[in-house]
């Protein structure tokens, strides 16, 4: 390797790292506004206590199960019949805490949040009412729908549009 060569591979490992530092490194308190990285929390969540927070004041709350999570222009958040239905595109970001040693994950918009507390071990079990048939219908209604394609794939180019 040239002197030339040695200096491009130099600056290029230092624009490498530059880049590495500014990716977010979050434990367990922080906020995150990538879309890719509240899908990433929220989808495994499973059953949860929630709380619809308008202008500071709970005005409905309950438990339910982290049924789908989607990123994308097409599907409300819709939460109904124990089931959460949650778009992260209808929040501005995702605030992670932890209150009572218990986490808490809020979506947050300019007047409303939606608290989530996930129960005591509950992290991607399905509920007891779902069946697998129920689960089979509900994943050919994503397919046919789009949502499952939405949850899993997110393009990587267009991050800076979120």
């Amino acid at each position: 390797m040239d002197r030339g060569d040695r200096r491009r591979w130099e600056t290029s490992r230092m624009d490498d790292r530059e880049q590495k530092n500014q990716i977010q490194c979050i434990v367990d308190e922080g906020v995150l506004v990538n879309r890719r990285d509240i899908v990433r929390i929220l989808r495994d969540l499973g059953t949860v206590r929630y709380m619809d927070i308008l202008d500071g004041t709970v005005v409905r709350s309950g438990e339910g199960y982290v049924a789908s999570v989607v990123s994308n222009a097409s599907s409300s958040t819709v939460i109904a019949n124990k089931r959460l239905y949650l778009n992260v595109n209808s929040f501005e970001y995702l605030r992670l805490g932890v209150e009572a040693d218990q986490p808490v994950f809020d979506l947050v918009d300019d007047t409303r949040t939606i608290r989530l507390i996930p129960t005591p071990d509950s992290a991607g079990e399905r509920p007891a009412t779902q069946s697998e048939d129920e689960s089979y219908a509900t994943g050919r209604l994503d397919r046919l729908f789009g949502d499952s394609l939405a949850e899993v794939y997110l393009d990587d180019e267009d991050d800076e549009e979120f």
